[in-house]
């Protein structure tokens, strides 16, 4: 970060504070003000439907978690954005990760809203719009002049692959729970969302992880993603073909560009340098 003017690194101080307030003060009455209707609209869905009886329960739960993770996530934006004004380099890579939560967890929010709440504005599109506004902001305000383009994509589809996945992944975990015959699985539709729904949760939980690791140059990171990429596309490509379901799709393509992106080796060697210039360290077994 010392090598960030210190003009950028006031912005990006600004920038954190200001997301970090809205994600402790304003945030939680936002998902509250989505949950409601949202609850309303899928219960009454539910008591006609019975493959949507497990929504509203499943949504009493996970609407409350994320808006827990981007309260902490406001707090630890606004405490990291002193040192980073400073320059202390371990900041760029954890803001980025706190500004991401709320870009996922809004958008998340966001489509049951959406799908169930007719003629309304999802009132989590703010929160997603605010961690997206801040997540750029920090970003491009650090990139490399020449490669902005670059980190923007990457981190980006980095953020867009983890949202669609946790999608997924909660949407084959209420079909499971909801499903006929249970705990029997009926037909290969029903047994297809075992392997593209958990798989895609423990996808975007690496892709996730790559976000504040690639921003730190680790390799780690990269790899993170390559793994997390690849296995939810060998998942949710077979689980769309067998259910029809556009999410899974959906998920296929993000997945398969990102991976495809981060292989490119001149993106590789921007983002954590080359496999080459490593240094092997040998390995005493004794």
């Amino acid at each position: 970060m010392e090598d960030t003017s210190q003009k950028n690194r006031t912005i990006m101080t600004a920038l954190l504070v200001t997301a970090g307030l809205f994600m402790v003060a304003a945030a939680p009455f936002l998902v509250q003000s989505t949950l409601d209707p949202m609850l309303e609209s899928l219960m009454e869905k539910a008591s006609a439907e019975p493959r949507y009886a497990s929504g509203p329960m499943l949504m009493a739960i996970f609407y409350p978690l994320w808006r827990a993770l981007i309260f902490v996530a406001g707090i630890t934006a606004i405490i990291v954005a002193y040192p980073l004004r400073k320059g202390e380099g371990w900041t760029w890579p954890a803001a980025l990760a706190c500004l991401a939560i709320p870009a996922i967890g809004g958008m998340y929010m966001m489509l049951p809203f959406v799908s169930f709440v007719e003629d309304a504005f999802p009132p989590s599109m703010v929160i997603t719009l605010v961690g997206l506004a801040g997540y750029w902001g920090v970003l491009l305000l650090r990139a490399d002049r020449e490669k902005k383009g670059v980190d923007l994509l990457v981190f980006t589809l980095l953020g867009v692959v983890a949202t669609l996945s946790f999608v997924i992944a909660f949407g084959a975990m209420r079909q499971l729970m909801a499903r006929p015959g249970k705990p029997l699985f009926v037909n290969a539709k029903i047994a297809a969302l075992t392997v593209g729904g958990p798989v895609s949760g423990i996808g975007a939980a690496l892709v996730f992880a790559a976000i504040p690791l690639m921003a730190a140059r680790k390799p780690a990171g990269w790899w993170l993603g390559v793994i997390g990429g690849a296995s939810i596309a060998a998942a949710t490509l077979p689980t769309f073909v067998i259910s029809r379901s556009l999410y899974y799709l959906m998920g296929t393509v993000g997945s398969v560009i990102l991976t495809a992106t981060l292989l490119v080796p001149a993106v590789r060697r921007y983002l954590v340098g080359s496999p080459e210039g490593a240094t092997a360290v040998p390995i005493k077994l004794s």
